[in-house]
């Protein structure tokens, strides 16, 4: 009786990547004559090798199958999390009219632990989050802010710099 020894492997950690950016995965592996089989194939160099390199279009849930010359296979996931590039608009009208009454920074959910500031002409804080799960509505303890221009700082962390820039509010 001959008893052929499983192989292990390890996809790695999920995986954060900016639009247009590349990464590669960090699989661990042991075994007898590995071969190595990733599914889906899709946005990957090679899906055959151990550590292929991935430039995401959307997020995507990877497996890696590999099996030893003896025949014996064995299994891992990793998730890969697209962090698209911010689309900031730079006014928004709060006056219950149901139309861009807050400001929307689309994909800025995506970006785990973001901080977002805002600040008056006169470099008071009017607005800050830690995440942004809840956009601004342009109010300040509990009062609607005068129309104006506002400045903002938002730090997406997760590889992006800062960014400042202002939003102006009309009514």
């Amino acid at each position: 009786l001959k008893v052929f020894p499983v192989p292990t492997i390890n996809a790695g950690p999920d995986r954060f990547v900016l639009e247009g950016g590349v990464a590669t995965f960090a699989t661990t592996s042991n075994g007898n004559g590995l071969s190595y089989l990733w599914t889906p194939g899709t946005y990957l160099n090679n899906p055959t090798i151990a550590k292929p390199t991935v430039m995401p279009k959307d997020d995507i849930n990877y497996t890696v199958t590999v099996t030893s010359a003896d025949g014996c296979s064995a299994s891992d996931q990793v998730f890969v999390k697209l962090l698209k590039s911010l689309e900031i608009p730079n006014v928004f009208s709060p006056n219950a009219d149901g139309i861009n009454d807050r400001w929307e920074v689309k994909y800025l959910e995506s970006y785990p632990g973001a901080t977002v500031q805002i600040f008056n002409r006169y470099g008071q804080k009017v607005f800050e989050s830690i995440g942004y799960t809840k956009p601004w509505d342009g109010s300040f303890k509990g009062s609607q802010v005068p129309a104006g221009t506002y400045y903002y700082i938002i730090n997406p962390k997760n590889g992006r710099p800062q960014i400042a820039g202002y939003v102006d509010i009309i009514r």
